[in-house]
């Protein structure tokens, strides 16, 4: 029989150095075994009103006995989102995009599942390990796949804010779905890019690797504002036992 863990987890989120709006919204419902981090774009009544619809919509979702029936409602209600954001931007907004990335992470029982549209990410730390468990819809992504840039080059692109995919972006919209073992002691990183662009992978490591989960969230959201912070910073740390 696989074990069954536990969740604990911990959040923080802050408009930043620069920014007076905070457009992220965030969701945790451990008794369903949900954790959201939705970054909106488009300034006011626009990123705000996308990230916290997002939210608003799963977080009645009833818990389901089995998590795949649980992953084809968090899909369907991101798909629903979608039509939702892109009908407001019509009637509303003349058509002005209503958009928000969306990283959804799923942890039932043994079993992980991260569902995402956007550059927000999941990150799994295991055995000292950092591992991206999320690839980010980005037009400097694909030329990095591609092969045209760098890794190091796509960091100074002029185009790296350039999103391929996000909720409320484009009349059809794709959710890209990976799932995996979880492990014990395995500590899962959900956050928007206001992090990640602050503080690298190697940063992001070892603040992971302190004891305590509160620790963890102070640590990271003092060392991101101790820098330029020129985005919205929001993310939430799960760990399972």
């Amino acid at each position: 029989m696989s074990r069954v863990f536990s969740f604990t987890s911990v959040e923080k989120t802050h408009q930043g150095n620069v920014r007076t709006l905070n457009e992220d919204s965030m969701l945790s419902r451990p008794d369903a075994g949900l954790w959201v981090v939705a970054d909106g774009m488009g300034g006011h009544e626009a990123g705000e009103v996308a990230s916290q619809m997002i939210v608003a919509d799963l977080e009645p979702l009833p818990r389901r006995a089995y998590t795949s029936d649980f992953v084809d409602d968090v899909e369907d209600t991101l798909l629903l989102v979608n039509q939702k954001l892109r009908l407001h931007s019509i009637e509303n907004l003349n058509g002005l995009t209503v958009g928000s990335t969306v990283a959804c992470l799923i942890l039932r029982e043994a079993i992980g599942v991260v569902l995402w549209a956007g550059d927000s990410r999941l990150y799994r730390l295991r055995d000292g390990q950092l591992v991206q468990l999320t690839k980010d819809h980005s037009e400097v992504q694909a030329q990095i796949d591609s092969g045209l840039l760098t890794p190091e080059q796509a960091e100074n692109s002029a185009i790296k804010n350039m999103l391929s995919r996000a909720i409320g972006a484009f009349d059809e919209l794709d959710v890209d779905v990976n799932a995996f073992p979880i492990n014990s002691d395995d500590l899962f990183l959900l956050c928007s890019d206001g992090l990640y662009n602050e503080l690298s992978a190697k940063e992001l490591q070892q603040m992971l690797s302190y004891s305590k989960l509160s620790k963890i969230s102070d640590k990271l959201m003092s060392e991101c504002l101790s820098k330029e912070a020129k985005d919205n910073v929001s993310f939430i740390v799960v760990k399972a036992s």
